[in-house]
């Protein structure tokens, strides 16, 4: 399997480092150009199908995509973002002032701390691993194109780099990038390429998840 994962395009949320987890925020008119720019990309190469989480700002990026690749998004929900829980709406200034001990110990331990009401990134990264591994099951030998998240990416790459998950911290992804993991002949997995945006080259860095 070849597995081009891409992350959705930017939304108003994502502008001011807001969270937005599984809450439905629609793409802003960035981020609809930055899904429409990856799919001209993407385009050309020679995917079997498409996957997205079913997340609006996931799926609105797998629907332009669709369009470029001539693709029909299928759903697949274990690639949905991490749940933020009572974090959503918030940005990481007004988590501080609200919840200080709770960012104490998410400081602490990053990758077991569950968000309040939410998800840790342990468990995040466990869901991101069965979906990885559920498609590579139904598609091993093609080419896929699937639409997710910025945390979710983030966790499944230090999965399959056999890198301790409390470093997911030091990896990242713009909005409309995306990351090549490729099967290896002797088996295993091989992370080609994280965070290309060579389709965006003219557009500033996104922020947020």
């Amino acid at each position: 399997m070849r597995l081009m994962l891409v992350r959705h395009g930017e939304t108003a949320w994502n502008a001011v480092r807001r969270y937005q987890g599984h809450h439905p925020v629609a793409l802003n008119e960035r981020g609809r150009w930055q899904a429409q720019q990856a799919g001209r990309r993407l385009a050309r190469c020679g995917a079997a199908a498409l996957y997205a989480s079913d997340i609006a700002r996931a799926w609105e990026t797998a629907e332009l995509i669709g369009v470029a690749t001539g693709l029909v998004p299928h759903a697949w929900p274990a690639f949905r973002e991490i749940n933020d829980g009572d974090w959503v709406g918030l940005t990481p200034e007004e988590l501080e002032q609200r919840y200080p001990e709770h960012m104490a110990a998410m400081r602490a331990s990053p990758a077991q701390t569950m968000r309040l009401n939410g998800e840790s990134y342990a468990q995040l990264q466990q869901r991101m691993i069965v979906g990885f591994e559920q498609l590579a099951a139904r598609h091993p030998h093609d080419t896929l194109i699937a639409v997710s998240h910025g945390g979710a990416i983030r966790a499944l790459v230090c999965f399959l780099l056999d890198a301790p998950l409390e470093n997911f911290g030091r990896l990242w992804i713009d909005n409309g990038g995306f990351a090549e993991i490729v099967s290896m002949p002797t088996g295993g997995w091989r992370v080609l390429r994280v965070n290309d945006v060579a389709h965006l080259l003219d557009s500033d860095v996104a922020t947020g998840e």
